[in-house]
């Protein structure tokens, strides 16, 4: 257990930057609800959610769920992860993404059940997602922490003196990352179960 919490330490900064972007988009995607909203339906982003919860809904047990839920989630962390490579654009884009999701989402049920966001937030997105948000927002910070080592070590080829910092950092992120993508595929299995119990509870 320390050694996992002590991985987690270690990405602290980029956990921050991923954190504080998340709940920016998630602020800016509630401001501008409906605009956002239209742009997404026409990027076909609604449509991918509204697949996965087709996808439940034809089979509504809770494995179909769990699978679902789960697979979905683990494979979108890795991709986080491993796109981060590319200068860490693309777990920033997902937190982006999903942050503004997030926020239209909570500006959509406030419109219609004429309930506080933030009530909303607590009752129905916290129970489904606090597990999941903290694994994705650690996939998202252990991306963009190797977009910006990648860079690191690339300047490190044109300055010598950077290089033997580039390699331990390096050594360290190879150390950490096992632990680290364990850590998350945990959260989002414990997530899975509760996620999966409430939406076949409530398709019953």
């Amino acid at each position: 257990m320390r050694m996992w919490l002590a991985a987690i330490r270690e990405e602290s900064r980029y956990l921050g930057i991923a954190a504080v972007v998340f709940i920016t988009s998630t602020i800016a995607g509630f401001a501008n609800g409906d605009a956002i909203l239209e742009s997404m339906k026409q990027m076909g982003i609604m449509d991918q959610l509204e697949q996965v919860m087709g996808s439940i809904s034809k089979e509504p047990t809770f494995a179909n769920a769990f699978s679902i839920i789960f697979l979905n989630n683990l494979l979108a962390s890795l991709k986080m992860i491993a796109f981060g490579l590319l200068l860490g654009i693309i777990p920033f884009m997902a937190m982006l993404t999903n942050g503004m999701v997030l926020g239209v989402v909570l500006d959509a049920a406030a419109k219609s059940s004429g309930q506080h966001p933030l009530a909303i937030f607590v009752g129905k997105v916290l129970p489904h997602g606090v597990l999941e948000l903290p694994a994705i927002i650690l996939a998202a910070a252990i991306g963009i922490r190797l977009g910006m080592a990648g860079w690191r070590r690339f300047l490190a080829m044109l300055v010598p003196g950077r290089r033997e910092v580039s390699i331990q950092e390096w050594k360290g992120i190879r150390a950490r990352l096992p632990r680290l993508i364990l850590i998350i595929a945990l959260l989002l299995a414990v997530a899975a179960v509760v996620e999966s119990s409430l939406i076949v509870s409530g398709m019953q």
